[in-house]
Formats: C-alpha cells, structure tokens, sequence
C-alpha cells in the first residue's frame, strides 16, 4: 500500500491479513523484497510525489493489478484519467476505485466533510459547505468502505473505473439534523455552488451489481454495498470520539506547547546567560587583583580564559561577544592606573593585548565551529547509515519471517510429503491394538479435533463396540451400538461411504469414515465438535484419505496376527501368552495417556485347581469382548479397560458366580 492511506487503509490492512493476505506499505526497496501481486495507491487533497515512482515500480516487477483509491471529497479527476492513460501507455493493469463520502474515527478534516463538520462542532468554529444540502448522497462508515476495496480485491474486477457506492443515502440536511440531537452545532453557511457532498457521478452505462456477482468486462463497474454499520446511526459514535479526543488532546496539547515554548527560550538564552555569569565572575578576580584583570604575580591574563572558554563551549557566537567586555575591562583597568583614555591608544603594548583579545576570540571560535562543523557531518553520516542499518535489518528480519513461514508451510503443510511421512510412521506397525489408538490420535491431529471416537465391528456385524474415544465431547458416547439402530451405520455397512452430518442432528457425528479390510466394514471413526470452518469437502477428503491409510495399515496387522495366532494364545484357549500380554499391556498404557477420564484395571484372578482350558470356559460370558486375559510369571490377569465402577461391580460378581476370586486389583498409570 502506497499513499495517503490513513485509516481506510489500516481498517483494509486488518480485513486483508485476516483473508491471509501479506500486506506491506510502500517504502525503498519494497518491491524488490516482496513482489507484490496487487499495488493500492491511496489519493489525498495533496498531489502524491511517489504516484509515478509507484506505478514505475508495479509495472517493471509485474504486479499484477494497480488500483488507484480516491472518493469523492478528495477526487480529482486530472489524476485518475493520467492514472489510466500511463497505465495504458506502458502496459500496467490499472483501475480507478472512487469511494463515496467516507466517516469514521481518526480522520482528518479533509479527508470528509462530514468529518470537517465534526471538527467544527467540537472547536465552535463556522462551517461552509460548497455544494447543496438538499441532494442525498451515498454515506458510508469507514469500516464498511474498507470491506467494499477487499470485495474489489477477491473478486478480481478489472474494469478501469470501479465505483464502489451504498444502498444508504444521505442529504446534508439530514446529516444536520441527526447530529442536532446530540451536538451543539456552529453556524453552517450553504454555498450552493460546488462539489462537497454531491451524488455520486456514476456514468449511466455502468454495470450494476452486487455483493458476490461475476466479473464483467465493461469499463465502468459499480459495486453497491449492503453497509454492515448504518451511517445515520453510526454519527452520534464518531462524533463522540472526536468530541472526546479533540478536548482531552487540545488541553493537553496546549500546556505542552507553552511548556515546550518555555524551555525553547531558555536553552536559547542559556549561553549568552553563561556569558554573563563568566564575564561577571571575571569582573570580581580583576577587582580582587587591584582593578585590573592581568595579575600582577603571574602576568596572566584572566579575560583570555573568559575568551577561551566561551569560545571551546560555542564558537564565535560567544568568543565574539566576550572580546567587547574584555577590551573594556581592560580599558577600565589602564584607566584606573592612569586616568586619561587617550593615553590607552597611544602605547603599542595596549594595542597589542587588544589584538590579542581579538585573535583568541577568531582563533578559538574558528577551532570550535570547525569541529563542531565535522562533528556535525560525521552525526549526518552516522544517522544516514543507522537509518540505512535499520532499513536493512528490518528487510533481514521481513525475510526471515517469511523464509520460515514458506518453510512451515513446505514441512508442516496439510498436505506436504513431510508431514503424511510423519502420520504414516505412527501406523506403521502390526499390532491392532496399537494401530486402533493411532488411528484416533493421527485423525484427531489431521482433522485438527480433540473429540475423535473409533468403534470396532462384531464379527456377526450387528453390534459396535467403543475401542478408543479422544476428548470431551466423546465421554458419554455408548460403549455399544446397536447396528440396526444407526441408519448411518447401516449405509456405511452396505456402500462403504463417508458420513457427513449435513442436518446436524443431535446424537450423531459430524463426520464418520469405514475402516474396511477384506471388503469387510471392521471400524468407524466418527469425528465430533467440528468447528464451522471445517466444514468443507477438503477436511472431507482429509478423513477419506486417512480412512484408507489406516485401513492398509489394519491389513498388515490382521495378516500378521493370523499369522501368530498360534502363538498369542495358551492353545485351546483365549487366554495370551506372557510376551504378548505385555504388548497388549503397553498398548493400553499409551492409549491411557491420550484419553481423559477412562480407567483400566488389571485383575489377578485365582486360578488354583484349575487347568486354562477350565479357567477359559469359565470366563466365556463373564467377560466383555473387548477385555483381555493372559499370563504373567505364571498368574493369570484380566485386563479391563475404559470400565466404570459399576462395570467392575459387575464382572466381580460374574466371576464370583463362576468360581473365580479375584485375588488383587490395580489401576494402569
């Protein structure tokens, strides 16, 4: 952004960096450092000095659109048609956007008469309008007039002249009238003649559109704005906001200047007030030392210090001055020896300590203005190069920033090959335990939720039970299902489809996705609490593209488990092996650590008297599908996970029923 631009522009600078546009104004080597793709050039009552030098430096780095911003209190038409016919002469895209009558806070007094108005309300100073009061006029607040330059910007209008205007319209005297409630308006005087405050000169073969339509191809494009803030009932706001502003910053502003003008005269004086008190004190030494400033011990003359010293602190500007009171000390002192004054010029010796007083007053002052003459340089030079450092470092710095900023969108991008190696890693392994908790952390991280739930299916497939639950929003969800009641369930089951929750019906995910293996639906991951940004076929394709890595990843583990089924388990039975208890042990420790407020319990179950095939056929039906028996240096545990104390009553007293005492019980950490 180059320009006059104010707060139009910094209101459009936070609505484009909001859009994840980068935005930078207009200075040196900008255009070198950024290439930027689109230039705005704000106008202002005073012809802009850098509109050529802009335009030049758009055009040689192929910017691809140059948009000239002006409204109608500021427009002049002489610059917006050399705007267009130097743009058309040497190839740059160019448009004129003429903005309405602008308001809003932080404005100057030509920047909108309604502003100026404002200026005067508050000062009680007179007001004139050139134009009439009578004819309504778009009206719009400032923030409103920011939002119709990005609309200009993402819709990509190319026409040459762009006026952008309001459903709102206003005359002058209605304007008068709103603000006669709340303000003590000065004397208003109507000209009549002018431009102030007139309608908007929109040639009549515009294309008319609105918020949203398609580009057109005509010269002339008007863009009409449905103003999110009313300008009529925005006034009273704005006009308190300068009427507070313009108090608290004239009191103050007042007593600075006269504190400031304070301290201006005394540090002007402060030298020739030096000059004074020195001389004075060398007044007093001379009359110390008989009436006479040379000392009669040492010969030294004390007005030659006074010369000197003025003349080291500020150059012939003092050393000067203090040669006359010296020469007339030390006529004052020949006189007091001699009495007769013309008898001081006849004697060489006198005219030649004159010449003295006189050359030590040139000589010191010359020294000192020469110093500080190259002082003053090496000063210029020194603040010309720091303003250059700063200028550098500040360009180091922008590039840094944006060099790790290309960098994290490379490595960290939602779709760089940096980032999926990382989510393939997590489920790269071949233990379905494992791979179940992976499968809801890596959808949680790529969805961006915290609320991700995974359901495993029955081998007859008409029950679902809960294996793994992330979040919050995931804590009262059934830890079964019954197929048949989910009609989403269902469709998923016959078609193997994405489930998107477009009615947004209670109870239901926002999103689920089939794991499938083997043409066979084995589990759903359902994603809840999505937040309305996320709503849209990209995060869709996200969880279909993370459904299918999961579900090649569940491929290699069930091949694998058949491959060592008769090896996991005591043969004949359910019950694992020690080596594979302890995998199915740490598989549930890492799922712990990612889910809030889910216990699991390990059971040492009694096993005495009893063969495993015996303890196994006693455990059929005492036990959920989802528990787990094994053995550990010769005992037998039960592993119970994501179970509540009820649930545990329970198994207790179904175990009890059956024989088996639980000897100990303890929870995983």
């Amino acid at each position: 952004m180059a320009g006059n631009t104010g707060f139009v522009g910094q209101s459009l600078i936070e609505k484009l960096q909001k859009e994840d546009w980068d935005v930078v104004t207009f200075e040196g080597d900008s255009f070198n450092l950024y290439n930027p793709q689109i230039v705005l050039y704000f106008s202002g009552k005073e012809y802009g000095q850098d509109l050529v030098q802009v335009m030049q430096e758009a055009r040689q780095h192929g910017a691809g659109r140059f948009l000239y911003v002006t409204g109608c209190s500021v427009r002049q038409e002489y610059y917006e048609n050399f705007v267009l016919d130097w743009s058309r002469a040497n190839g740059l895209q160019s448009s004129v956007v003429v903005l309405p009558e602008i308001f809003g806070q932080g404005q100057s007094a030509s920047d909108s008469v309604i502003v100026r108005l404002f200026y005067a309300a508050c000062r009680g100073e007179g007001f004139q309008l050139q134009g009439r009061d009578d004819t309504a006029a778009p009206v719009m607040y400032l923030e409103d007039a920011a939002y119709g330059l990005l609309m200009v910007i993402q819709q990509e209008l190319m026409e040459e002249r762009i006026y952008i205007t309001s459903d709102e319209c206003l005359s002058f005297t209605q304007v008068v009238l709103t603000m006669n409630g709340f303000a003590s308006l000065p004397q208003i005087d109507i000209l009549g003649q002018g431009s102030e405050f007139a309608p908007m000169d929109v040639p009549e073969h515009a294309v008319e559109a609105t918020e949203g339509a398609a580009e057109t191809a005509g010269t002339v494009y008007e863009l009409c704005i449905r103003p999110k803030y009313q300008a009529a009932s925005m006034l009273k706001p704005v006009y308190e906001w300068y009427a507070e502003e313009l108090s608290g910053g004239a009191t103050a502003g007042m007593a600075g200047q006269e504190q400031e003008k304070g301290l201006g005269r005394l540090e002007q004086m402060k030298p020739y007030l030096e000059n004074i008190g020195l001389f004075v004190l060398v007044v007093i030494i001379s009359i110390l030392q008989g009436n006479t400033p040379v000392n009669s011990a040492t010969g030294l003359d004390i007005s030659y210090m006074y010369i000197i010293i003025m003349g080291i602190l500020y150059g012939k500007k003092q050393s000067l001055p203090a040669v006359l009171p010296s020469m007339a000390l030390l006529t004052w002192g020949i006189l007091s020896r001699h009495g007769e004054l013309a008898s001081v010029f006849y004697e060489p010796e006198n005219i030649f300590h004159y010449s003295t007083y006189l050359f030590l007053g040139v000589f010191t002052g010359y020294i000192t203005d020469s110093w500080k003459g190259r002082l003053d340089s090496l000063g210029y030079r020194l603040r010309h190069f720091s303003r250059r450092y700063d200028f550098l470092q500040k360009n180091y710095q922008a590039s840094i920033e944006i060099k790790d900023k290309l960098y994290r969108q490379i490595v960290n991008s939602d779709d760089s090959i940096g980032w999926l190696y990382g989510i393939i890693r997590q489920l790269d392994t071949v233990e379905v335990e494992e791979i179940f908790t992976q499968a809801a952390a890596v959808t949680g991280r790529i969805m961006g939720t915290q609320n991700v739930a995974v359901y495993v299916m029955g081998r007859e497939q008409f029950y679902m039970r809960q294996k793994v639950r992330l979040g919050d929003k995931t804590a009262n969800l059934p830890h079964s299902r019954k197929t048949e009641d989910n009609p989403y369930i269902m469709d998923m089951l016959a078609n193997h489809h994405l489930f998107v929750n477009h009615g947004l019906q209670r109870g239901l995910p926002d999103l689920a996705a089939p794991i499938v293996y083997d043409g066979r639906v084995i589990a759903v991951i359902e994603i809840y609490g999505m937040d309305f940004e996320q709503w849209s076929i990209y995060q869709q394709n996200l969880l279909s593209v993370t459904a299918r890595l999961i579900s090649m990843a569940m491929g290699k583990a069930y091949l694998y488990e058949e491959g060592i089924q008769s090896r996991r388990f005591v043969p004949q039975t359910r019950i694992l092996q020690p080596a594979e208890f302890d995998k199915l042990e740490r598989g549930l420790r890492t799922r712990a650590a990612l889910q809030d407020n889910v216990r699991t319990l390990m059971l040492e179950l009694d096993s005495a008297g009893m063969s495993y095939q015996e303890l196994d056929n006693k455990l059929s039906g005492a036990i959920r599908q989802e528990d787990a028996v094994g053995l550990r240096d010769g005992k037998v545990f039960l592993l119970l996970h994501d179970v509540d104390e009820a649930g545990l009553q329970l198994v207790r007293q179904r175990l009890v029923h059956r024989g088996i005492e639980v000897l100990e019980s303890r929870e995983l950490v």
